[in-house]
């Protein structure tokens, strides 16, 4: 078995979130986006700027758009780079509840002098630190659940979808809140999560049994380990005809192939081209 004190260490947070289930105790209040250093919170936005840049469908244009974001925990970075693009609103559907912070500020202030076009407004003025709720507002719950309809015309999501349970439900509900003729953007990581982050070889996570694997991280705690045809026959039961999986990561073909060999029984039916994948854009329009 591949690095048995990771998968230890895995097996122990689990044991200790279900003791804590039975027992009926609250978890500690977490921040993923203020618990960590700020240049870390600096790093992590400007990644997905950079992405938003760097994949910028060719054409679309937000000015005056709904926008939505799916999952992006108390990050404003995407959604002050949509009112900068022109959006009139960002709809944030987040299961955790936001925190405002004048760090926020301080983090759209540096991705501003790199040179990302972003709009300060997104935080609202005064000596309390908000959210400008003209420009943004959350909705705490999973996208599954979202009830808005054809209201969107874009949709993005970074490092979410790969969290997803049930992703026909999901895409539906996306489906169903994009307007006529809008589109969506999402950026997918099929690495391992938690303990088999990098600079762990990306599909390590790959070889353990699914009875393993459920023990080590339950629903909603864990990269799902779909693949890539799940994603295109999910999307496409939700009711997209119009769709591309472009891969932005691939493992080298090398250990891909070895560590296949490995692998659970799904990986091993995977095509080697789409097992490699580790990370790819899904680009979509209704």
């Amino acid at each position: 078995m591949l690095h048995k004190l990771r998968v230890l260490k895995a097996l122990k947070g689990n044991a200790k979130r279900q003791a804590r289930i039975l027992l009926g105790l609250k978890a500690r209040p977490k921040n993923p986006f203020l618990d960590r250093p700020i240049t870390e919170i600096i790093g992590a936005q400007a990644l997905i700027c950079r992405r938003l840049m760097e994949l910028w469908p060719v054409g679309l244009n937000l000015e005056g758009e709904s926008t939505c974001e799916i999952g992006p925990g108390d990050g404003v970075a995407s959604a002050a780079f949509f009112i900068a693009k022109g959006a009139r609103h960002v709809d944030l559907v987040e299961l955790h509840p936001p925190t405002a912070d004048m760090r926020h500020l301080e983090v759209l202030k540096t991705l501003q002098g790199q040179g990302v076009p972003l709009s300060l407004d997104v935080m609202a003025t005064g000596a309390v630190p908000a959210f400008n709720d003209r420009l943004i507002s959350y909705h705490q719950q999973h996208m599954e659940t979202y009830p808005i309809e054809n209201r969107h015309g874009f949709l993005f999501s970074h490092y979410v979808m790969e969290h997803v349970e049930d992703l026909e439900s999901c895409f539906r509900a996306m489906h169903r809140s994009l307007r006529p003729g809008g589109q969506m953007l999402h950026v997918i990581d099929l690495g391992g999560h938690g303990e088999f982050e990098d600079p762990l070889p990306p599909l390590d996570f790959q070889t353990y049994p699914d009875w393993l694997f459920d023990w080590m991280y339950p629903v909603h705690c864990r990269n799902t380990r779909l693949f890539l045809e799940d994603y295109r026959q999910a999307i496409a039961q939700a009711g997209f005809s119009k769709f591309e999986i472009r891969p932005l990561r691939v493992a080298d073909k090398a250990y891909a192939t070895a560590i296949q060999r490995h692998s659970r029984s799904a990986a091993r039916q995977q095509p080697l081209e789409d097992f490699a994948v580790v990370e790819f854009a899904l680009i979509a329009f209704k």
